[in-house]
């Protein structure tokens, strides 16, 4: 054989082995919604830190406007997990929607509250029997936020039956509000602090459905989590370190609500900040349940033991595989 075809020969044989060209393989893509506040951004806050790397993960983030539209998105197919306030995804799971809380998310202090019951700084309201015949926005009907200021109208000498809700998105608020579309609204950060010069706090409302609760939940599709419970597991691990790291970087996680909501970054410094659940109890969820059964947005009574017992396989800590290192989260 002439040095020439061994040569092509030792080649073909090298390629064969170690064939050039073939990417590594990817991580699976887990297709995530959340909502862009500050408090519905704890999915993007895991992935700017590193977090969903660091479990072998492709996470990509989207946002959408409702909690019930999440909820759709992920029942329809078109996204793995979604994030929505925690009342809507209960109701959902009483329903008989089939999905399952795989973590917690943003939670509630009425010590440092991000969500206020606010009013045009134009407007005489002060009680909610002010509010008698008037219109109040909220994100999603039947929510979180609706529940809280329902609570809050009836507890300063108002009936909520007699207010009207309406859904409009965060963005469009402040707008509704200055133009005498609505008369008060329930917002959030950053929203609160982009209308500051407009708006005048009307109620710590959410104050009233408890002092301190988790007001958000990760979720999925019953279907997508037996037939990936370690992909489950690893996302809501993610999700876990994102909370602790973003409970504990509020300048780096300043950096990447910025950029996804074009606010300037000394606004941010000056808001309310949202903290994330680390803890997954029935105790932090139960008081919200119970007023959200009191004001009939669930048909029983709902002891959630079960539906935390359920969670608890992705929730808790567990050895992995080992993953590649990570660059240090930024």
């Amino acid at each position: 054989m002439s040095k020439l075809a061994q040569r092509w020969l030792v080649l073909a044989v090298v390629a064969a082995l170690f064939p050039i060209g073939v990417a590594a393989q990817a991580n699976p893509v887990v297709r995530i919604i959340e909502l862009g506040g500050d408090g519905s951004s704890e999915a993007s806050y895991a992935q700017g830190g590193g977090f969903f790397k660091k479990y072998g993960l492709d996470a990509t983030i989207t946002d959408t406007e409702g909690g019930g539209a999440a909820i759709a998105a992920v029942v329809g197919g078109s996204a793995e997990i979604g994030f929505s306030n925690l009342i809507s995804v209960v109701a959902a799971i009483e329903r008989g929607i089939p999905i399952t809380i795989i973590a917690p998310a943003s939670v509630f202090s009425s010590k440092s509250p991000n969500i206020l019951l606010v009013k045009s700084r134009r407007s005489a309201l002060k009680t909610g029997a002010d509010l008698r015949g008037k219109v109040v926005a909220v994100t999603t009907l039947d929510g979180e936020l609706q529940l809280g200021a329902q609570v809050w109208i009836d507890k300063t000498g108002g009936d909520w039956k007699a207010v009207h809700f309406v859904e409009i998105p965060l963005s469009a608020m402040a707008a509704a509000l200055a133009q005498g579309r609505v008369d008060a609204a329930m917002m959030t950060e950053p929203s609160l602090s982009r209308a500051r010069a407009d708006v005048a706090v009307l109620g710590n409302a959410d104050a009233g459905i408890a002092p301190y609760f988790i007001s958000g939940a990760f979720f999925a599709a019953n279907a997508w989590i037996d037939a990936h419970p370690d992909l489950a597991h690893r996302a809501s691990q993610a999700l876990r370190d994102g909370a602790h790291w973003a409970n504990t970087h509020h300048a780096e996680t300043a950096a990447i609500l910025a950029r996804s909501t074009s606010l300037d970054p000394a606004t941010i410094a000056t808001m309310t900040r949202a903290t994330f659940a680390e803890t997954l109890t029935p105790a932090l969820i139960q008081p919200a349940v119970d007023v959200a059964y009191k004001y009939g947005r669930l048909k029983e009574p709902l002891d959630m033991t079960a539906i935390v017992e359920r969670a608890r396989p992705f929730w808790e800590r567990r050895t992995l595989p080992a993953q590649e290192p990570v660059s240090t989260p930024r």
